[in-house]
Parts: structure tokens; sequence; C-alpha cells
């Protein structure tokens, strides 16, 4: 494959899947990590994309220089997410604990939990925090520890230590990439520390991922499908891959989209 074509099918990937680690660009596009990285200066240098810690994600719309990977996390698959959210709510119940991952997907569910009367919900990401600081039925508990920058989750020793004396009804995590075999993974060490430190402090585990990240592996492992009680994506997941993951054990759960 020449370079130029490479490159292009390289910004394609970023275009339609957001944000990639170098491993995942690597498997995707089947050359070394080195030739990603090389690439990816050449294309940072020309505006084609952005770098981030580990990777790259696409360019920002010209003049948006206001956070561009939060954003474009939260423009991609908008109705999936709302779907999975107002899903994943009615499993909670007045009453309950609520541990929430940092993630888009999170923050579409912390917003559908502003109709309960009585909630207490632990957080890992400032934006979930945010949201929820003015709704009087709702106590917050966000834990302290490092923030990532332009992606607003709280990573770090002190976040561990806080999620390890905390317990909830029910955890909701996030997911980069799921795989039948490899489970789910991260493309941030940091990330995946606190995320299996969220999931130890529930008794019921609930994933929640728009169908554009199955069949997906990044770099390190969060937690094995059967570690979690629940997995709810949207129903533009294929039926394949659907009967593939419910043969696994995986208990999938598919919200439906209006419209």
């Amino acid at each position: 494959m020449l370079p130029s074509e490479r490159r292009r099918r390289l910004l394609a990937r970023l275009n339609e899947d957001g944000p990639l680690a170098v491993p995942e660009l690597s498997a995707k596009l089947r050359v070394s990590p080195a030739t990603v990285r090389r690439d990816l200066q050449l294309l940072e240098a020309a505006g084609r994309l952005q770098r981030v810690r580990g990777g790259a994600a696409p360019a920002s719309a010209p003049g948006d220089t206001a956070e561009p990977l939060h954003q474009e996390k939260v423009r991609r698959h908008l109705r999936e997410k709302q779907a999975i959210a107002a899903e994943a709510a009615a499993r909670v119940r007045d009453g309950f604990v609520v541990a929430l991952d940092s993630g888009t997907t999170t923050l579409a569910l912390a917003k559908e939990l502003r109709r309960y009367d009585d909630l207490t919900v632990i957080t890992t990401d400032l934006k979930i925090a945010l949201a929820l600081a003015d709704t009087p039925s709702i106590d917050v508990i966000i834990v302290g520890g490092s923030v990532r920058k332009s992606l607003y989750s709280v990573v770090g020793p002190l976040a561990e230590r806080a999620l390890g004396d905390l317990n909830a009804q029910v955890c909701f995590l996030g997911a980069d990439a799921i795989d039948v075999s490899r489970g789910v993974t991260n493309a941030s060490l940091s990330e995946v520390a606190v995320k299996r430190a969220l999931l130890r402090c529930a008794r019921e585990r609930v994933l929640l991922a728009d169908h554009s990240k199955f069949d997906r592996v990044n770099l390190a492992e969060v937690a094995a499908l059967d570690g979690f009680t629940e997995v709810i994506t949207d129903d533009g997941i294929s039926s394949d891959a659907a009967s593939r993951y419910r043969a696994e054990g995986a208990n999938l759960t598919l919200a439906r989209m209006e419209g």
C-alpha cells in the first residue's frame, strides 16, 4: 500500500470511528505502530487530525478550539446514546446509590436520572457532576484525582482509593472497545484502573455501548463480558453480532431508537 493511500485510510477511520489509539490504528491498517506514529505526525503537521494521548482524533472544524475531543465524542451516535440512556435509566430506583463511569453515554444517562426523587450518584466525570449539581433530589459524589485534559475524567491513585471506600447498588460503565474474547478494553491505562475500581464498588454492573464499539480491541483489558450483569446497546447492532455475543453469555439488551 502506498503511503498516501495508507494515510487516506487512516483519516477515513478517524472520521468514521472517532478517536482511536495507536495500537488500534496499527491493527486496522496492518502496519507497525512506528509507521502509524510517523503518519500521525505528518498528518497533524498538515492540520488533518489532532493528536491525543496514545492516539489521534479527527481534526476540529475551523475556528473550533474548545474541548475538541469531548465535543467530537458527544456528536457521534447521538440517537444511539440517547436510546441506551433511556433504557439504562429504567434499571434505577429511588434510594439507589448509582456509580457512573466517565463518558458521553453515561453523561446522557445522568441527564435521564434527573427525573428521580432520591438518588446518590458517584462519578469520575466532571461533566456528569456539573450536569447533576443543580438537581435538588440527587446527591453527587465526585472522587478526587487527576483530570484528563479535554476528556474531563478523573483518574489516578486518589480516585482508586476513594472508590474503594464506596458502595453502590449499580455501576454503569462505558466502553471504547468490546470484543467477544477480549472483553472490554480501553486505550488509557489510567482509565482502566479507575474503571476496575468502579466495577468493584457495585453489586450490579451494566455496560453501556453503542453498536460502533463492538468487535474492537484496544490497549488494555478492563473486564471480561461475563463480569457484567447486563450489556445495553442500540438496535443498530447487526443480528449476527448480537447472536455471537449472546452465544458467549452476554446478557445483551437492544435499546430501540425512535424514528
